[in-house]
């Protein structure tokens, strides 16, 4: 009885352990059988084969991991963290997973969990660099860039030749304000990696903090000699970094005041208007910026200034000879109106006519008004005539403004004032 006890047992045990052999076996065919429909791009058979691997074998990591990439191509994200999620369970030592598990959570538009499973990825392997670099880029992202100043300096130690370390690492420092010490480290980055664009870039606006705008110019060129689209975009946008918030132009359109004109009687400017003593009339300028400026900033009276020129790029007003007949200027506009479309302000302005009443005969070399009428140059005008004499130099108005563009930043000094004698801003 014994004896037959035994024989059947071991016959038990040999057909169960026949039964794991030929079920592995099945799995594996399965799984292969997989491999080359995902090869092929065929992706929902290659999914189908690796379910039945996974479900022949539960054990069997490369089943759900490749089940996962089989979702992933098409566009089952959902399903494919599942998958990755379960292969990790089986064996948590596989570090491309964890990484591409990550990438799937960003897609997602779920960074805590991409931080989660990359935490988990270096507690499992310390030495898994991709891991640190994304895990770097997305606390970077969210501006924690004092921790992802360490990830990045774990990814330089552990490859210390790879400029992708050493540029990541420059941009977390120019991220905390430390843009000289990001110099010298991206500057390794394109000593490493030969026409690095990303690098190119950031090292650009490195030089722009710190105010080096000859050196972050150079970097633009770099860029444009690349001659990629990437480079390209990048070369505009450092561009419009360096490029300070100021005044391009003054459009004569809708400008009331002929800004090119020089000394002459303020009546030629309307006669029906400015014929008597008294007499007022607005007028505005159009200015254009050659940025998005901030709209309230501009409407902001008191962030402007309307002078005479008093010398340098914007010339002398009356060529710097004394009128008693010229008419005030105002300081301030009366009215600032905004059009962010075309980036322009319009200001609006009162001029008052002067006038004087005549202690002696006297004989003017221009036209002048007397009791709404025009009186011919070269006429002798009687002592006691009040006379509408105002004069004024239109070309040597200045219009300086002292306010922000849409980010915030103040005016380029060297472009934040303009008239109609210059042409161009100073």
């Amino acid at each position: 009885m014994a004896t037959g006890w035994t024989t059947g047992g071991t016959d038990a045990f040999t057909a169960l352990s026949l039964q794991e052999s030929v079920r592995e076996g099945v799995a594996n065919s399965a799984l292969s059988a997989g491999i080359t429909y995902y090869s092929q791009k065929k992706y929902a058979l290659a999914e189908r084969a690796f379910k039945q691997a996974s479900a022949l074998n539960p054990a069997m990591p490369q089943a759900y991991t490749y089940l996962g990439y089989a979702q992933r191509e098409q566009g089952k994200r959902q399903d494919a963290v599942k998958s990755l999620t379960l292969s990790l369970k089986v064996d948590k030592t596989q570090d491309q997973v964890y990484t591409d598990l990550a990438n799937l959570y960003i897609d997602l538009k779920k960074p805590a969990d991409a931080e989660k499973t990359l935490q988990n990825a270096v507690k499992e392997n310390d030495q898994h660099t991709p891991a640190y670099y994304i895990l770097g880029q997305l606390q970077a992202q969210r501006k924690d860039y004092v921790d992802a100043e360490k990830q990045f300096r774990k990814v330089i130690k552990l490859e210390p030749k790879d400029g992708n370390g050493y540029y990541a690492l420059g941009m977390a420092l120019n991220g905390q304000g430390r843009s000289s010490d990001a110099i010298s480290v991206l500057k390794k980055a394109i000593s490493l990696k030969k026409n690095f664009v990303p690098a190119l870039s950031e090292l650009g606006m490195a030089y722009a903090a710190t105010g080096d705008t000859t050196n972050a110019k150079k970097q633009v060129d770099l860029l444009n000699k690349i001659s990629t689209s990437d480079a390209r975009l990048a070369a505009m946008n450092l561009t419009n970094t360096l490029t300070k918030p100021g005044i391009s132009y003054i459009n004569q359109s809708g400008t009331t005041l002929p800004m090119a004109l020089p000394t002459m009687s303020l009546a030629l400017l309307d006669a029906t208007k400015l014929n008597m003593a008294g007499t007022s009339m607005d007028f505005s300028v159009k200015i254009a910026f050659n940025s998005d400026m901030d709209a309230d900033s501009v409407k902001n009276i008191a962030n402007w200034v309307i002078s005479k020129a008093s010398g340098g790029t914007g010339g002398l007003y009356n060529n710097g000879i004394y009128r008693s007949t010229d008419v005030a200027i105002p300081v301030l506009p009366k009215m600032v109106t905004y059009d962010p479309v075309n980036r322009e302000a319009r200001l609006v302005f009162t001029l008052n006519q002067h006038s004087s009443i005549l202690t002696n005969d006297t004989v003017y070399n221009r036209a002048v008004f007397v009791n709404g009428q025009p009186v011919a140059a070269g006429t002798t005008i009687p002592a006691g005539t009040t006379v509408v004499d105002g004069t004024i130099d239109p070309s040597h108005l200045v219009f300086k403004f002292n306010g922000t563009d849409a980010n915030g930043d103040a005016m380029d000094p060297d472009a934040d004032e303009i008239n109609g004698f210059s042409g161009s801003p100073f």
